[in-house]
């Protein structure tokens, strides 16, 4: 593994006091992932602590009522998407991030709103509910991103990832795809999506977030360590999200607990991570100096 520093995201963070006091312990060696929890007010507040230290910025950012809905068939969908994509694309201009990671895509031709319960609400609509396999979590079932349906919107993605990627290249920004939760409306889930995404333009890169792929392992009965190291070896990952959760084979949770919680093998994964590129990004909700020296540590015996 080259030389490197661990990131965090700053999703877990909301004043400009916790950036400030996880700067003053973390000292110079801290690196960041702007959030899309971020306002804009936010941004200007920390701007002076973190610039230079921004690796990523996760769209959009600053944060938007919707996230970007590439699969959408509505013109006006992929015409805000778009306008939302280039506004986070001046922001990782301004703090010096080099990678932008994206959520490509949903299957509905709605806006997908960024706030979690309304979008709840919206995947319980009827447009979802013959697709449901678990309730809770509104996850899926194994053969969802076979139907013709999904295979629609994920076309549709597809295309307008690769001109997004075309836009970022012209100003040396990366765009990197995050494999999305198994739940019913999104797109992108299992390795195999991964591989192909990777694989349709040289511009477009991926963000392994190994917490979603953990997910996706129970709800596809797929093994987690070969999914990654299947991702892995396509060589176009930029950055992974490192999290765990307390799922299950029949227990869904996006929890973005600490990296050394709920018997996750984080060893493991990032014995598979060494041969890559990426920049490892915690995205984790709790504990952020915690997690960033338990990190540090494991990557001075690789």
């Amino acid at each position: 593994m080259r030389k490197r520093l661990p990131a965090i995201s700053l999703v877990g963070m909301r004043t400009r006091k916790e950036v400030a006091d996880y700067l003053s312990e973390a000292g110079d060696k801290a690196r960041f992932e702007l959030s899309y929890k971020m306002s804009a007010p936010f941004l200007d507040e920390i701007e002076q602590l973190v610039r230079g230290k921004v690796l990523s910025a996760h769209a959009c950012c600053p944060s938007t009522e919707f996230f970007p809905n590439l699969g959408s068939g509505d013109p006006a969908v992929i015409e805000q998407s778009f306008r939302d994509m280039r506004s986070t694309l001046a922001t990782a201009l301004r703090f010096g991030a080099s990678i932008v990671v994206l959520h490509p895509g949903y299957v509905t031709d709605s806006a997908m709103s960024s706030d979690y319960k309304i979008r709840s609400v919206l995947l319980s609509q009827p447009e979802f509910k013959a697709d449901l396999r678990f309730a809770e979590g509104s996850i899926c079932g194994p053969d969802y991103n076979r139907q013709d349906n999904y295979l629609r919107f994920a076309s549709r993605a597809k295309d307008h990832l690769v001109e997004l990627a075309a836009l970022y290249r012209q100003q040396g920004v990366r765009l990197a795809a995050e494999n999305l939760n198994p739940r019913v409306g999104y797109l992108f889930h299992s390795p195999e999506e991964m591989v192909g995404l990777a694989k349709l333009h040289p511009n477009l890169y991926l963000c392994l977030d190994v917490g979603h792929l953990r997910i996706s392992s129970f709800a596809y009965g797929f093994d987690f360590l070969e999914g990654i190291r299947t991702i892995v070896e396509t060589g176009k990952v930029a950055t992974c999200h490192l999290h765990s959760n307390s799922s299950s084979p029949v227990r869904f949770r996006d929890d973005h607990h600490s990296i050394d919680r709920n018997g996750f093998p984080l060893e493991a994964v990032l014995e598979i991570l060494a041969g890559s590129e990426a920049n490892l990004v915690l995205e984790t909700v709790e504990e952020p100096l915690r997690n960033s020296l338990v990190l540090r540590e494991l990557l001075k015996d690789l």
